[in-house]
């Protein structure tokens, strides 16, 4: 994915990321491309929550040291890329980039083959 299409891609699912108030959270977009239409506008809604600590779904997880480096690493990169881009994005964790990261993770698992899920588990 190439700069100018994650900086659209960013913009058109969090246009609505100045109104901000909380930012403690993680959750998991709905909003897929089978979906329908009610799950499409709820998922809008929760875009557009003004409190995720409130009116999103909390997920724990733990990481190695080394995947959670790289996801530092991850956030302060795009962060950087945005703001070196121009972006109308102030890049959040919890509402933009742990949502962004779960989501696009989904999409990839869906396109894997079970003996891809396979391989990449047993490393």
């Amino acid at each position: 994915m190439d700069e100018d299409e994650l900086t659209e891609r960013m913009s058109r699912r969090f246009e609505d990321a100045d109104s901000d108030v909380e930012d403690n959270s993680t959750t998991s977009e709905t909003d897929m491309s089978s979906s329908t239409s009610g799950a499409s506008e709820k998922s809008q809604n929760e875009q557009k929550a003004q409190n995720i600590k409130k009116e999103w779904n909390v997920r724990s997880f733990y990481l190695n040291d080394n995947l959670d480096d790289d996801l530092t690493t991850a956030f302060k990169r795009l962060d950087l890329e945005l703001s070196e881009a121009g972006a109308d994005v102030d890049l959040k964790k919890t509402r933009h980039f742990y949502p962004l990261i779960v989501e696009l993770g989904l999409e990839r698992l869906e396109e894997m083959e079970s003996t891809e899920v396979t391989e990449r588990l047993e490393r």
